[in-house]
């Protein structure tokens, strides 16, 4: 079902790939099974046959090693000079010192020191000679009667000792001259006896090579496991070769583990992979070369219908090839065409209707400002002399002048600011100066150009309802600033401030007109919105009962239609 509604969703080249990538694994996978196995089982035999011939070279290596060591305290011991010195020390006809100085010439003469630690002779009655020492040791003295007595020269009495950190493998071997027992040399191999052998051996890179003698682990990489029980060498898991030393009751012992074989395997089956992938990808780079002279015209005709959605209607599609699909393009474009023109047919007649509803709005809003400016006069004309009323007239002649002229329907804050400022002159002579005014304009505002009398009906509405009964001295603070590309205006009062459902109520008016609520900051809502689109307009008012009441307009630097156009046509 779900394979179905794939091919119903997908686009044809989606379908033909898909067909291709299903063939190409049902060959990849028929290939896999038939040779993996196969060359699985070849690749194991040739890796055990090349481990076991490399575990039996690290072997013979090994035994030249041993031998070589067995050669040098061979020469020591059969030395007819120093078992002359030892017999003359024996039986005191030498002086022990002079003795000393001689033996131990004579041993550093017929020994290569390269891998011996510490070489000791112990004669018979007298104290140990160290011939020769790489370090300090405490570790001279050996009882000699733990040796068996022993008088044939063919009886040759050995012992071997194992110590850990440092590595050292003492070698004990008794000094006859035919019956006669002389004494015993002891010889310290070092480190290097066997690591310069076998710390150069690499199995592979997890493979491991150990001797082992008597149960105990004679040497290993890790050393921390050199004289410990054989036990401790983990051969569950991997595949093992052993080795029997030359002379000596010892066992060379490598292991592989079966990750190395595998993760070998794993990088064989790999490089084959990647072989198979690339001839498939290289055939489906054939076919889609080939498609592609089919799938071109069609991706140019979904990226022009891709335009048109995005709003690009001057889009024109070239092909002068001809066939099928010059066919299907020449239609395509014949029908942008049309779709361009039924647009600007619709345009122009919502730009007709725009400037209808602006030119009414405007003729609600003009009366409404002259009547209370009427009113005011009337009330001026009982209370005040001539002088006070000729400067309201002079203002108020101002205003309608400016209300009235239809030639800027854009002009600068600057300019509108001024107008209001003569708004606010006759409500503070109305008002006996009760009230005060304030304007804070950023500089870079100032100039920037808004549509005229936008403002004054929000200081309208201040008269209105916020001074309607406050008993206190009345402001109003007019604020202007820019953040990013947005323009704010800020009405300020100190009136008797509204409630939290009037407030709701009031921005519930913004789009559905409601008379109760004032119809002048509904209008300038309304006006805003059409000039500079949806989300401008009244943006926030703030309001707390007797603190007074902020309105907070939001418009743009540049207005979404041009206004001066609309009226002007």
């Amino acid at each position: 079902m779900y394979m179905m509604s794939f091919f119903k969703m997908h686009t044809l080249k989606s379908k033909i790939i898909l067909m291709f990538i299903l063939i190409a694994s049902i060959v990849l996978i028929l290939q896999v099974g038939v040779f993996q196995n196969w060359i699985s089982t070849i690749f194991i035999e040739q890796s055990d046959a090349y481990f076991r011939e490399t575990v039996h070279q690290i072997g013979k290596r090994v035994d030249l090693q041993v031998e070589k060591s067995e050669i040098m305290v061979q020469t020591i011991t059969g030395n007819q000079v120093l078992k002359n010195y030892l017999k003359d020390l024996k039986y005191d006809s030498l002086n022990y010192n002079v003795a000393k100085y001689l033996i131990t010439r004579e041993v550093l003469r017929l020994t290569n020191l390269e891998m011996i630690d510490n070489i000791y002779i112990y004669p018979v009655k007298h104290e140990p000679i160290s011939c020769y020492y790489s370090g300090p040791t405490l570790e001279t003295d050996l009882d000699m009667h733990d040796l068996p007595n022993s008088t044939s020269p063919n009886d040759k009495v050995e012992r071997m000792a194992l110590k850990t950190k440092p590595f050292q493998l003492t070698i004990l071997l008794s000094i006859h001259d035919e019956e006669d027992r002389l004494g015993l040399l002891r010889i310290d191999l070092n480190e290097t006896f066997l690591s310069k052998i076998l710390d150069e051996v690499k199995l592979g890179k997890e493979g491991e090579v150990y001797i082992v003698g008597n149960n105990t682990v004679i040497f290993a990489k890790d050393r921390d496991l050199i004289a410990k029980p054989a036990s401790v060498i983990n051969q569950a898991d991997g595949s093992t070769v052993k080795h029997s030393l030359y002379n000596k009751n010892w066992e060379l012992i490598g292991i592989i583990p079966n990750t190395e074989i595998v993760n070998h395997i794993n990088r064989f089956n790999q490089i084959f992979f990647l072989m198979v992938i690339l001839i498939l990808l290289a055939i489906l780079a054939f076919a889609l070369a080939t498609a592609r002279l089919i799938f071109r015209p069609l991706k140019m005709i979904m990226k022009g219908m891709e335009s048109i959605q995005q709003g690009n209607l001057n889009i024109i599609l070239v092909n002068n090839k001809n066939d099928e699909f010059s066919t299907i393009i020449h239609s395509f474009n014949y029908m942008a065409d049309r779709v361009k023109s039924l647009i600007e047919t619709i345009y122009h007649q919502q730009v007709n209707y725009r400037k209808a509803e602006i030119l009414s709005l405007q003729a609600k809003l003009n009366p409404h400002f002259l009547y209370n400016t009427l009113d005011m006069i009337y009330w001026m004309l009982i209370l005040k002399d001539e002088e006070e009323i000729g400067e309201s007239v002079v203002a108020l002649s101002s205003i309608l002048r400016y209300s009235i002229s239809k030639n800027n329907e854009f002009v600068t804050v600057r300019e509108d600011m001024d107008q209001l400022e003569n708004y606010l002159k006759i409500q503070r002579m109305r008002f006996q100066e009760k009230f005060q005014y304030t304007f804070e304009l950023q500089e870079n505002v100032k100039e920037l150009r808004i549509p005229k009398l936008i403002i004054q009906p929000l200081v309208e509405n201040s008269f209105k309802y916020a001074f309607q009964d406050l008993k206190r001295s009345g402001s109003i603070v007019i604020r202007s600033y820019v953040e990013n590309d947005q323009l704010f205006f800020e009405v300020a009062d100190n009136g008797i401030g509204m409630s939290e459902d009037k407030i709701r109520s009031v921005f519930s008016s913004l789009e559905y007109q409601n008379k109760k609520n004032g119809i002048g900051i509904q209008l300038v809502h309304q006006r805003m919105k059409y000039i500079y689109g949806q989300g401008y307009g009244i943006a926030t008012i703030e309001s707390a009962l007797e603190e007074g009441t902020k309105v907070i307009v939001k418009l743009r630097k540049k207005a979404e239609i041009n206004a001066e156009e609309l009226l002007s046509e």
